[in-house]
């Protein structure tokens, strides 16, 4: 068990690669590489650096003996993901790399250097998107909501979601979206119909010719696809979806600057209406938001709002749903009654966020004791990708 190619950091001090614990021999699907025991107590840091083409687990082990393993700190490498070197601070006198191909498929390259030695804390650009694992500390002036916002912090996404719906009678709880209606479930995976009742939504039309959608898949993974309409004649997508999209907004539009006609979305299997966005609008407006697997949902922030009428003031009751596709069970959440004849909104900003789980559905149901009422909603979180996925 031997250390060899030595170099000097230039304050001092030298690292050392690691030939026991590194490789580029490849690895078919469920191999395993295990490095021998090396005696690291005369260095502070450990230093991985990992680049292949399959998904894998990593993990640095220590020991006090080189035969009993006492500690391990695992690491998951993602090829869609930013893969930065992992440091790792000497804890116990051995140490050893492990790394295990489990993405399914054989590798056609492996690159992995193990080194010890005395290494500061690593960084990164600045203006970077930051790893969802960097071990990295943040030394920018940061504002955490901003940088997920502006997409620099891997394995989170900001999103908005605002509906409404224009005509809710007494006594009926209706979903809050432009569709209307009662919320219906949809756990098997579709593929969407998507039509406009305008010709001008048509590619090279005047109105909108492509829009893009977003949701989760077949497989409760995020999903995005972009689909070029054809007017009046209903055109299909490629890809399976869970329940409702999340959104659809135009992609590209012609001299109109918005659709000519609502364009609706339908399941194909079953005919249901699962959104739709009303004429010259842009985006859909609907409450419901499906939760990929292997993510959670924050939920930070929501505005329900009532149209005051000049005959009657409703008074409507929001329910806030979730449905879980692990337990079969919905729950309901958060109910909140807003009167208009005091306000006509209400804003709810609680201090701590509000998690919901992975493959869950979320939807905003309302109840009016007065016919032909309009409501609103918006509310806002983070979807946080789990660190092992």
């Amino acid at each position: 068990m031997a250390c060899k190619n030595t170099w000097s950091n230039g304050k001092g001090g030298s690292f050392f690669v690691s030939t026991d614990n590194s490789t580029e021999t490849l690895l078919t699907d469920t191999s395993v590489f295990t490095g021998e025991w090396e005696d690291v107590s005369n260095y502070a840091s450990v230093v991985v650096a990992v680049k292949t083409d399959q998904n894998g687990t990593f993990s640095v082990q220590f020991s006090p003996d080189g035969v009993n393993q006492d500690s391990t700190l695992t690491r998951q490498y993602r090829t869609s993901q930013i893969e930065a070197p992992h440091r790792f601070t000497v804890t116990r006198k051995y140490c050893r790399v492990v790394f295990t191909n489990n993405s399914g498929s054989d590798q056609t390259y492996l690159r992995l250097q193990t080194s010890f030695g005395s290494y500061p804390e690593l960084n990164a650009p600045t203006d970077s998107t930051l790893a969802q694992d960097f071990d990295a500390t943040v030394v920018r002036p940061t504002d955490f909501k901003e940088e997920v916002a502006l997409g620099l912090r891997q394995g989170t996404t900001l999103w908005n979601k605002f509906g409404y719906n224009a005509d809710i009678d007494s006594g009926t709880p209706e979903l809050v979206s432009s569709i209307g209606g009662a919320m219906a479930i949809h756990t098997t995976a579709s593929t969407f119909d998507l039509v406009s009742d305008s010709a001008n939504d048509d590619d090279g039309g005047t109105g909108c010719n492509s829009v893009v959608v977003y949701g989760v898949d077949s497989n409760w993974d995020t999903a995005i696809e972009v689909v070029t309409l054809d007017g009046l004649t209903p055109v299909t997508t490629t890809t399976s979806w869970i329940g409702h999209p999340n959104r659809i907004a135009m992609f590209l539009c012609g001299s109109g600057q918005v659709n000519a006609g609502t364009i609706t979305c339908t399941r194909t299997t079953g005919g249901a209406s699962v959104a739709n966005m009303p004429v010259g609008e842009g985006v859909t407006q609907s409450s419901v938001f499906v939760v990929a697997e292997d993510h959670q949902f924050l939920a930070e922030w929501m505005l329900l709002g009532v149209a005051r009428q000049a005959s009657q003031n409703p008074k409507v009751t929001f329910k806030f749903w979730v449905y879980s596709a692990v337990n079969n069970g919905k729950q309901e959440v958060l109910r909140k009654t807003v009167n208009s004849g005091v306000d006509v909104s209400v804003e709810l900003n609680p201090s701590l966020s509000f998690p919901i789980g992975e493959k869950s559905i979320v939807w905003i149901e309302a109840e009016s004791d007065k016919n032909d009422t309009e409501v609103t909603v918006r509310y806002s979180g983070i979807l946080h990708r789990n660190s092992d996925a």
